[in-house]
């Protein structure tokens, strides 16, 4: 805990350790699965997660041409969902298995020798709990699963058809299916139109998770329309349906590809995030923290391996970061930043409350701080500072006690506010991950890439706080206090002012995401980065170390 707070982290800071790096969505190693086995697995936070949502753990079968295997997965806590690919595209997939109740299973026929990768996940985003897989070999007379039929089709194609009564039936509807290969990134718009029926139109994607749209445009209209960056590659299912029972005719189906979200036509990529990152762990006039100095240098390290990190950036730590440096820091940046660049202002350190006159601007009559290494800067001092930037957009990244309280800096339409903290409450050093905090290592691992849900290479606002609430939701209750000492829980605080969720944030550069725990490898090439050379230089400092 910070800021002269103590509490013992129980259940949350020791139940749940793990290497820093199994928090990644790099996937973990895949168990072997044979005929013949039943194991017992569980859904946490630190398993693969696919960028639905979904928690899943992979295993993997050695099969041979013409084996048929039956796999079943069953759980108390949460819908299973079952998932194999193998060879030459194969998928099939299932979510409810007959005389299984919420379970699934799939009996199949391989076709061919090679490895089977089967995933063991949810039908629903984000579902968690224990589950067991089996593996056996089918009866010569068991009924095999076969994937349904379906047309291939491209981004670009146009194909005019006909629901009818031998196309195959859904309840009381009738469908067809196409199939549709694609790459994560690729956005599509897919329409569907009839004069004879109301159309239904779906899309399901590798991993089960399902997209449905009905009258695309006026309520009482018959076409439809999906619009969608896909997030994984693989093998897309869309189908066509009708709204009414036993509906049939001609229809026309059309797949474009869409150049990109409009709003980020004019989204320049490259170096782009002017970054003054500050972070104190080693304090003369308070306690010390872990790795909050870390969390600064850190965070350079990720901006720059996804190439977004400008030159001009500087990082201040511990002696460094004084009051007077961190407020040169921040007037240069104003001086260096374009009009479409980021202007970023982390911090990683204590932070505190102190007692002032109630007003409109601090209704509890408390004003907050961020303790630097000499003295404290005030939020209205913060204000002022970044009020003189103008920029693109402006990132305040607050990561100590009572950050919330700095709320004010979002005074502006092209301002967003990240505090990892209520305004009357601490915040935790993050000891499990190493890092400072919770935000500060979450707000790494998003700019690296992995809040870039749909691999478009652009991090929308929508994107990035979506990633980070999610991350600081399966930490489950973070302890956390008043400054009375009363006890309650940590919250991620997310400040977006007039910035739309798809506003975009960054346009990634070169690279694909990376962990956190990498960052720490570039941490030397920080130190003797040319930017942070000349500008120590030039108010007096040493460069960082």
């Amino acid at each position: 805990m910070r800021a002269g707070f103590f509490m013992v982290a129980t259940a949350i800071g020791l139940a749940m350790a793990a290497p820093a790096s199994a928090q990644q969505t790099r996937e973990r190693p895949a168990l072997s699965l044979s005929p013949g086995q039943s194991l017992s697995g569980e859904l946490t936070p630190l398993d693969n997660q696919r960028r639905s949502g979904k928690y899943e753990d992979v295993y993997t079968i050695q099969g041979r041409r013409g084996q048929r295997v039956e796999i079943t997965l069953t759980s108390d806590d949460f819908d299973p969902y079952l998932l194999v690919t193998g060879p030459g595209g194969y998928s099939m997939s299932n979510d409810d298995g007959e005389e299984l109740g919420l379970g699934s299973r799939l009996t199949l026929e391989l076709p061919a020798d090679g490895t089977y990768r089967v995933s063991a996940t949810s039908f629903a985003s984000g579902s968690m709990g224990a589950y067991t897989i089996q593996a056996r070999q089918a009866s010569a007379n068991a009924q095999i699963d076969r994937a349904p039929t379906s047309t291939p089709i491209r981004i670009g194609a146009s194909v005019q058809g006909d629901l009818d009564r031998r196309d195959q039936a859904v309840g009381d509807k009738f469908q067809e299916l196409y199939r549709l290969t694609a790459q994560r990134g690729e956005r599509v718009r897919i329409n569907l139109s009839s004069s004879d029926f109301d159309t239904v139109l779906t899309l399901q994607a590798p991993d089960g998770t399902m997209l449905s749209n009905d009258d695309h445009g006026e309520e009482t209209g018959t076409n439809s329309r999906i619009e969608t960056v896909l997030a994984e590659g693989g093998d897309y299912l869309i189908g066509v349906t009708s709204y009414g029972e036993g509906e049939t005719g001609r229809y026309r189906l059309a797949l474009e590809r869409q150049p990109g979200d409009p709003r980020h036509a004019n989204l320049r990529g490259g170096a782009r995030v002017l970054a003054v990152a500050v972070g104190v762990s080693d304090y003369e006039r308070m306690s010390d923290l872990d790795n909050t100095d870390a969390d600064a240098t850190e965070l350079l390290g990720s901006l720059r391996q996804a190439g977004i990190l400008h030159p001009a950036s500087v990082v201040l730590t511990n002696a460094e970061a004084t009051k007077d440096r961190v407020t040169a820091a921040l007037r240069r940046a104003a001086q260096q930043a374009g009009p479409d660049d980021v202007v970023m202002f982390f911090y990683s350190g204590h932070g505190d409350q102190v007692d002032v006159p109630r007003s409109r601007q601090e209704l509890d009559g408390r004003a907050e701080t961020i303790e630097l290494y000499d003295e404290a800067m005030r939020d209205t001092e913060l204000e002022q500072l970044l009020n003189n930037i103008n920029a693109r957009m402006i990132i305040a990244a607050i990561d100590a006690c009572f950050s919330g309280g700095f709320r004010n800096v979002v005074n502006r339409p092209n301002v967003m506010g990240l505090f990892s903290s209520e305004e009357d409450l601490t915040s935790l050093v993050a000891s499990r991950l190493e890092a400072g905090g919770y935000l500060s290592y979450y707000l790494r691992t998003a700019l690296s890439g992995e809040a870039d849900n749909d691999g478009d290479r652009v991090i929308t606002a929508g994107e990035l706080t979506t990633y980070l609430r999610r991350r600081f939701r399966l930490e489950g209750d973070i302890p956390a206090a008043t400054r009375e000492d009363e006890a309650n829980y940590q919250y991620l605080v997310v400040e977006r002012g007039g910035i739309h969720i798809d506003d975009g944030v960054v346009r990634l550069g070169g690279g694909g995401p990376r962990s956190a725990s990498a960052a720490s490898e570039t941490r030397a090439a920080i130190a003797t980065s040319a930017a942070s050379d000349s500008y120590s230089q030039e108010i007096g400092g040493k460069p960082t170390d």
